[in-house]
């Protein structure tokens, strides 16, 4: 799976403790990079070089929140519960763990638990959002959302026509390529994450929007003055 950002973003102290463990990192980027078909705990402790107890123990912390998830692999020909007999280590192979990162109307949880948001997201001050949609009207979001759209998809098939691009930036497009627990694909999320958010990047630095800061005396003049500069 192609990175688009780096380092990690915790919406609180619980997460922040959970990124701070360079074994729970190690592990998130194995899985990251196994996208979407996951890696079982044998995998990962090879993968990661870290010893299999510890990938045990810290498996445990992130799916108790949330940042991995079970997928149980195909029982071939086999039904009913497992014979006692059965080497439980064989048995254990067969759970594979997966990346997961949620939000909005592709969060299964429908916002009911701290699942770790995706890269590039955030959450915002408690009725900031409901604010906005009262200062807004719906058909100005819907001919932003056009020209917006446009703008992604023109990007999308210019990464796609070009060979060097594409290997290394543009998102798959694969069907199964999807999430085996939301069902979107991850890659493409993050690429047009990335995209937009570069874009405000660029509207807040070009010369138009810092025009707007300095008369709506929200830049100070020796400020404006060195941007303007540099803006040009």
């Amino acid at each position: 799976m192609k990175n688009y950002f780096e380092g990690y973003y915790c919406r609180d102290d619980l997460h922040l403790q959970v990124i701070n463990k360079d074994s729970n990192r190690k592990i998130l980027n194995a899985l990251r990079d196994a996208y979407p078909t996951g890696l079982s705990v044998e995998e990962l402790s090879e993968v990661t070089k870290l010893p299999i107890k510890t990938v045990y123990a810290q498996k445990a912390e992130l799916y108790r929140e949330y940042y991995i998830n079970h997928v149980e692999e195909e029982k071939k020909n086999q039904r009913g519960r497992p014979s006692k007999k059965q080497d439980p280590f064989i048995f254990r192979k067969r759970a594979r763990l997966v990346i997961e990162e949620l939000f909005g109307i592709h969060d299964v949880y429908y916002g009911n638990k701290p699942v770790p948001l995706p890269p590039g997201h955030a959450v915002f001050s408690d009725g900031f959002a409901e604010t906005l949609n009262k200062l807004t009207l719906e058909e100005e979001k819907n001919e932003i959302f056009i020209t917006l759209l446009d703008y992604t998809r023109k990007v999308l098939s210019r990464a796609y026509n070009n060979d060097e691009i594409k290997e290394k930036w543009a998102p798959s497009n694969d069907g199964n390529y999807c999430c085996t627990q939301c069902g979107l694909n991850h890659e493409a999320r993050d690429f047009f994450r990335a995209t937009l958010l570069n874009l405000i990047d660029e509207f807040e630095q070009s010369k138009v929007f810092i025009d707007f800061l300095k008369k709506q005396n929200m830049l100070s003049q020796q400020s404006y003055e060195k941007l303007e500069s540099i803006v040009k």
